[in-house]
């Protein structure tokens, strides 16, 4: 049997492999289920489970060691402000150390958002230390007045250090920003590619729930746009071998954050 210790590293280290939606008016870019209009980290890497506040809390795939390859699906509903709410699907493809990821979200009053596709390879230096390397398209699936959407392109490096019982975590990421510039009368609006990093620290505190806080911050998007940070609790919660739950909070640190809700319910087989 397999120790508590062991059972907690393994969650730790394979949650750290899905990192969790970027204009207005229901978008949303780095395709995580949270609204660009309430997105804190509108910039958060597609194979990543993200707060309330759409920013990086940890990875979720549950560990298949005896298999060379296998699916998640995840489906989630996101409350904003405890009026606002939007819906996601995730379709993840396992392979060894790669993982394929496939992401949209609907909103309740406006339809599809951005989709998302993306492509990571995860490697251990050492036995404690696990480090992750990605790249993602983000496509606009939805239509716009505005005309203006382009696709947009995310590197990201993310890292996972076990120490003890404890999983300290963090990652950095640069998205391309393609969308053209609007000069209306109407709008005025002049876009910039953003960089986002978080960081923190997580454990499982009791049986079959792993936890973790984190400080997140991403630059705006547009070029007169605020940083954007804020501090969230992540939970994972591993109902049986296949079926498995995440649930969370998230306080935005600044006067344009927003305080969200958030949960999602998974099959991995």
């Amino acid at each position: 049997m397999k120790s508590w210790g062991d059972s907690m590293k393994k969650i730790g280290m394979f949650c750290l492999l899905l990192l969790p939606l970027i204009l207005f008016a229901y978008t949303d870019s780095d395709f995580d289920g949270v609204a660009d209009e309430h997105d804190l980290c509108p910039h958060s890497e597609m194979t990543d489970i993200v707060d309330m506040s759409g920013c990086t809390v940890e990875k979720l795939v549950l560990p298949k060691e005896e298999n060379l390859y296998h699916f998640n699906l995840i489906v989630g509903v996101n409350y904003i402000n405890s009026s606002t709410i939007n819906e996601s699907l995730q379709a993840d493809y396992l392979y060894k150390k790669f993982t394929l990821k496939f992401q949209t979200a609907n909103y309740e009053e406006g339809g599809l958002g951005d989709s998302s596709l993306g492509l990571y390879y995860s490697f251990r230096p050492t036995s404690e230390l696990s480090l992750r390397v990605g790249a993602s398209a983000i496509f606009p699936t939805y239509d716009t007045e505005l005309d203006n959407n382009n696709i947009d392109y995310k590197a990201s490096l993310s890292l996972n250090y076990q120490f003890n019982d404890i999983s300290l975590f963090g990652g950095v990421g640069y998205t391309v920003i393609n969308d053209d510039d609007i000069n209306s009368s109407t709008y005025n609006v002049t876009y910039q590619n953003s960089q986002n990093y978080y960081f923190g620290f997580g454990s499982c505190f009791i049986s079959k729930l792993y936890s973790s806080f984190v400080y997140s911050s991403s630059s705006s998007i547009y070029r007169e746009g605020d940083t954007l940070s804020n501090l969230s609790m992540y939970n994972y919660y591993s109902i049986d071998k296949n079926w498995f739950s995440t649930f969370g909070y998230s306080y935005g640190l600044t006067d344009s954050s927003t305080n969200q809700l958030y949960i999602n319910f998974g099959y991995s087989f």
